[in-house]
């Protein structure tokens, strides 16, 4: 039996596998099956905790359709403190991600839930689009959509017709309506790869920080508050740091 641990980032789930001294190959049926919510743990994706020969540790990021992304924000704050947890990494270290090379750092931790930052990388910076929404690109595709008041939003509906609008986005968006208040943002996501809402995306609260600093004169750092909790985005020295809340749940023998 392979032992899966469950964490949660703000509300957005995940189930990690520890493959730092044995590498394993799950199949897109194998990580749909464990991140289905009714006959499997449950999750909006699965992490796969390697080693990495460029630095500390690498995680591998598959969405709950089990096909694999570049990056994934608030997994990479789980995968953090669970590599923390496991002395796989110190307080401030580096991590791999199939975008690049990361920087975490554990701010503080207690007996289950630990406070992490870590960088995430830029690969298309905020402009407008021809629909006079947003896009961005923080390890992968962000819609940023400035709405009055996002409680009133069909996120499902209206995130689905967006993330599958070919015309808009060839290859297809994350989708975020997004309000500003009081120089704070609220967010909802829909998420490509798992085809609803989800609690919070952190690559898009990050996008949607970008958003709100290049147009709508929000200085960072940026207070967003998600479904699932609150999150800060800032910039320092060149470097676009996510920081916010990983959780260990539960631990299960599942494989």
């Amino acid at each position: 039996m392979k032992t899966a641990y469950k964490f949660h980032g703000a509300g957005n789930d995940f189930i990690l596998i520890d493959c730092f001294e044995n590498k394993e190959n799950f199949s897109e049926k194998e990580i749909e099956a464990v991140c289905n919510r009714h006959t499997g743990i449950g999750g909006d994706g699965l992490i796969l905790i390697e080693k990495s020969k460029e630095a500390s540790f690498r995680m591998v990021y598959f969405n709950s359709d089990g096909k694999e992304a570049e990056m994934c924000g608030n997994g990479a704050r789980c995968a953090f403190a669970f590599a923390f947890s496991k002395k796989y990494c110190n307080i401030t270290d580096s991590f791999e991600a199939s975008d690049g090379l990361h920087q975490g750092v554990m701010v503080s931790e207690n007996a289950h839930e630990w406070i992490v930052r870590v960088t995430l990388r830029v690969s298309s910076a905020p402009a407008e689009i021809e629909d006079g929404s947003y896009f961005a690109n923080t390890g992968v595709p962000h819609n940023v959509r400035m709405v009055n008041d996002i409680s009133v939003i069909d996120v499902k509906t209206e995130g689905s017709k967006l993330r599958h609008n070919r015309q808009l986005f060839p290859d297809g968006a994350n989708i975020n309506f997004v309000s500003l208040k009081n120089n704070e943002l609220y967010i909802r996501t829909y998420e490509r790869g798992v085809e609803d809402e989800t609690l919070a995306c952190g690559t898009g609260i990050t996008a949607s920080a970008l958003v709100a600093n290049a147009f709508f004169g929000l200085s960072f750092p940026v207070t967003i508050h998600a479904v699932g909790g609150l999150l800060r985005v800032d910039e320092q020295n060149g470097l676009l740091w996510l920081e916010g809340p990983a959780r260990h749940v539960f631990t299960s023998n599942y494989f």
